[in-house]
């Protein structure tokens, strides 16, 4: 479980050069010395700048004279001879190597990619003889946080909503074995500040806290991370005031924090507010200097966590972990600086986080095994990204995952030992009908509403598409606004409208407006005239949760769909309804989450189409093996049924589909 020993470096300014004084856990303290005049404090800045812009092309440090060169200044004799010691003395065991940048300036500097002369991956932050780690000096107490069964991790991602879906699928295999156990991650208005804050003090406090965000410095050079925009306005929690809220948490459970840095993270930012963390009582912060490439990042996350959660001899070491993921990094990426990027702030001389002993893995019911793909992703992807090049409109149903199983469960758990308990398989409609009939049309909404206090789970499929979707109309039956949140947040300037009609017989709606910098805007009357070759309408034909987080009745019973369902012009006043249905008849529809063997989705389809098929081009998204893919393919069960079938079919895991696509796009998942 590591030597024990380890060897502190303070790193300075002094006058015009950078100086170092160090000291070991034997009590040596070789010579200060400074590191020459050619590795000034602006030459080491130009240092960390090359790493940054190598990282960020994603390309190797080449050539490596400057890495070399600095590590050489770093360790002269005094210092090489105490460490060369420590090593002996170690028996193989890494030793813990402390550098403590100890002006603001110096944070941002990837002194973990200092080069030992003559090796060419002889760096620091992959070494097997010496555990790199930042120094944060603090005085409260200090010990592993005892796991007896699973490490219990929380994301949250305030600006990318997919981001957290992601990143649980490369963690697959940890959260299999019960070595990781996956909280609700915490997105969208749950990541706002007060929400967050709020959420942090109730049960079940994570042992690792995930941050994928922007962070800064306020005007006084305080630390801070942006959190969820209020209304429109940009949203920064000082990092000083996060630090007191996880106090309490640090003394029984939480012991790390990870910051990892959203495109247009200000360099360095993330790795002051990492070090103030650490002094404020999170025992290890682990925070990302720059962004990286999407897929990079869920390596080193996946490589990262495996090692500190899961069975391998230096578990719970956190030092040795990162050690672990950067050596990955450097492997699978042709050497990539993006492997420095991350870096370790420890508030001790201990590099193990978790005390293991006794430990009972139990392997998590929910983390079964994605499906396998039998169909190649890249075919399917290219087609789709072709017919999204084009106007489109995207219809959106709510089968398929992190939909409404939670709330099948929580209906057919109540009615249980009543006279109209039933099948778990069930199709939900049924379930929520029998449901309405014993306890009634309120205690539907408010079981609905208990399901979802803290909103749906993001879907990364979702999220991709809406960043490809432009004007036009979308129809979504997602009791939850994904799409609606998903299209404003890549598309600020898109004049966008959500429309919910009543539940009533009459035509009336309800009609938002994002308007930047106010946020959702509710109209008193329908916009004069639509455009909707510049403008884009999201029409939510099962109501729920609204963009503004407003509650109103879902549809959910059968009676809701067979009573309320209805063609557009009978259910929005003509002035919308006329434009709606003249684009939906020529544009081709996307469709994804939609089943031919629900009722309701067909009952649907025909409102919107009538008896016409669906207009030339449309596509239909499904899993591969599904077992309506070849109904969908001749266009059975579809308006206008077999003459009008030739509705194209694209069969993809959704998870792959969603990676693939994530990739092909402009700054990766972010």
């Amino acid at each position: 479980m590591g030597s024990g020993l380890w060897l502190q470096i303070d790193i300075s300014q002094a006058g015009g050069e950078l100086r170092t004084t160090s000291r070991s856990s034997r009590g040596e303290e070789p010579p200060a010395h400074t590191l020459g005049p050619q590795h000034s404090p602006e030459a080491v800045r130009q240092f960390g700048e090359w790493v940054k812009e190598a990282a960020l092309k994603g390309v190797s440090l080449t050539p490596l004279t400057l890495a070399q060169e600095l590590y050489q200044a770093l360790f002269q004799k005094g210092l090489q001879q105490t460490l060369h010691q420590l090593q002996g003395s170690a028996h193989g065991e890494p030793i813990l190597l402390r550098l403590n940048p100890v002006d603001l300036d110096l944070h941002g500097i990837p002194w973990e990619a200092l080069c030992r002369p003559e090796t060419t991956v002889g760096f620091l932050g992959t070494s097997q003889q010496v555990s790199v780690a930042r120094g944060a000096s603090s005085l409260k107490p200090w010990e592993p946080c005892q796991v007896k069964d699973a490490v219990r991790l929380r994301v949250i991602s305030p600006s990318d909503e997919g981001a957290p879906e992601r990143l649980k699928a490369v963690l697959h295999p940890s959260l299999e074995t019960g070595e990781l156990e996956w909280l609700k991650p915490l997105t969208g208005s749950q990541a706002s500040v007060s929400f967050l804050l709020n959420r942090l003090r109730y049960p079940p406090v994570p042992h690792i806290l995930h941050f994928i965000c922007h962070g800064g410095l306020d005007e006084a050079g305080h630390p801070t991370l942006r959190l969820a925009d209020k209304e429109g306005q940009e949203s920064w929690l000082k990092v000083e005031l996060l630090a007191q809220e996880l106090e309490s948490l640090t003394r029984d459970t939480l012991r790390l924090v990870v910051l990892e840095a959203c495109e247009g993270a200000r360099p360095g930012a993330l790795a002051s507010a990492a070090a103030l963390l650490a002094q404020a009582g999170v025992g290890a912060v682990v925070a990302h200097l720059w962004p990286v490439r999407a897929d990079v990042a869920r390596r080193c996350s996946a490589v990262f966590y495996r090692s500190l959660a899961g069975t391998a001899a230096h578990r719970g070491d956190v030092a040795r972990s990162l050690h672990d993921a950067r050596r990955t990094l450097l492997a699978d990426f042709r050497e990539s600086a993006e492997a420095f990027s991350p870096v370790l702030y420890l508030r001790g001389h201990e590099p193990i986080l978790f005390d293991f002993r006794g430990r009972t893995l139990r392997q998590a019911p929910s983390a079964s095994a994605p499906a396998a793909s039998s169909v190649p992703v890249e075919p399917a992807a290219r087609a789709l990204l072709e017919m999204l090049q084009k106007p489109c409109s995207l219809l959106l149903g709510d089968h398929g995952p992190n939909s409404m199983e939670a709330l099948r469960q929580a209906l057919h758990a109540e009615l249980q030992g009543t006279p109209w308990e039933t099948s778990s398989t069930l199709p939900l409609s049924a379930l929520a009908q029998r449901y309405a009939l014993q306890f009634g049309d309120e205690a539907l909404n408010t079981q609905f509403q208990t399901v979802f206090q803290e909103g749906m789970s993001s879907m990364p499929l979702v999220d991709v598409l809406a960043r490809r979707l432009g004007p036009g109309v979308h129809i979504t039956l997602l009791r939850a606004p994904v799409l609606e949140e998903a299209l404003a947040r890549h598309h600020p300037s898109l004049p966008l409208y959500v429309l919910q009609p009543a539940r009533s017989d009459s035509r009336s709606v309800l009609i938002l407006q994002q308007v930047p910098g106010q946020g959702w805007v509710k109209l008193k009357k329908p916009p004069e005239a639509l455009d909707l070759e510049r403008e884009a309408v999201v029409l939510r034909c099962y109501r729920g949760h609204l963009p503004n987080r407003v509650f109103s009745a879902p549809l959910l019973t059968e009676d809701d769909f067979l009573l309320h369902v209805r063609k557009l012009e009978e259910t929005l006043p003509p002035e919308l309804a006329t434009p709606l249905k003249s684009v939906l008849a020529r544009q081709p529809a996307l469709v994804l989450g939609l089943s031919l063997l629900s009722w309701e989705h067909r009952h649907l389809l025909y409102s919107l189409y009538g008896r016409r098929p669906l207009p030339e081009g449309s596509t239909v998204l499904r899993e591969p093996g599904d077992i309506e893919s070849e109904a969908w393919r001749s266009g059975q069960g579809l308006p206008g049924g077999v003459e009008g079938g030739g509705t194209r079919l694209l069969q993809a895991a959704s998870s792959e589909l969603a990676e693939y696509l994530d990739s092909q796009m402009p700054g990766g998942a972010r």
